[in-house]
């Protein structure tokens, strides 16, 4: 009797989570960017540190340290605390010349797959309504807590993808993947994200993978303090 009404209760729990993903489908625009919104703000109001290691080959090639906090304009102003000693590159002639230019191409890669996976976590409302809109929105039970797992393509470019795991009740983002392309060549953003102590959620790690250069960006924030301004 007892393993029948556990497996009702199972049943009835993933019929009510069904009932559930319908009426998520159909408000979680609204209510996801109302909540995205309201975060936003609210992390207005800490200041922090940030990490970003350079990996190429898999051995670091640099690491930065700075102190990041927002303006009064809505900009989030960077101040540099630490990072590694740079390499002594050739400066005359054309060892000078080629060092230079290939140090200008890594920067200038670098420089993009950045401001690739900004564009990603910065989607304008136009293009995160029409993604939300044909998005595939799925429960995810877990034993720690109740996810919405958010999936679709042809965000940016096409062909691309990009999936959300965002808390059912507060709405707050848990995971962010992104696949698409730098150049035709395939790269991968995976974000993970942490809440603060009675307070927003923050992006506790980001890692931007381009295999075909073998360059990986890993980026952390950490340490937190409310602003008193």
């Amino acid at each position: 009797m007892r393993k029948i009404t556990a497996r009702r209760a199972i049943g009835l729990g993933v019929v009510m989570m069904l009932f559930a993903t319908v009426a998520i489908s159909s408000q979680m625009d609204q209510n996801f960017a109302r909540a995205q919104q309201q975060n936003a703000q609210a992390l207005r109001q800490y200041k922090w540190k940030s990490r970003t290691e350079i990996q190429k080959g898999g051995e670091t090639k640099n690491v930065q340290v700075n102190l990041m906090r927002y303006a009064a304009n809505g900009s989030v102003e960077k101040t540099l605390v630490s990072s590694t000693l740079q390499q002594n590159l050739p400066t005359r002639g054309i060892r000078g010349l080629i060092a230079q230019k290939k140090k200008d191409d890594f920067m200038e890669t670098l420089d993009s797959l950045a401001k690739l996976a900004k564009s990603y976590s910065e989607l304008p409302p136009a293009e995160m309504h029409r993604f939300m809109a044909a998005a595939t929105v799925t429960p995810e039970m877990g034993s720690e807590q109740k996810l919405i797992r958010i999936s679709g393509g042809n965000v940016l470019q096409p062909g691309d993808s990009m999936t959300l795991w965002v808390d059912a009740v507060t709405r707050k983002l848990r995971r962010v993947e992104v696949q698409t392309t730098l150049e035709k060549k395939p790269v991968r953003v995976v974000s993970d994200f942490q809440d603060l102590p009675a307070g927003p959620n923050y992006m506790a790690r980001s890692t931007v993978d381009y295999p075909s250069k073998e360059l990986t960006l890993i980026t952390e924030n950490f340490d937190y303090e409310r602003v008193t301004r």
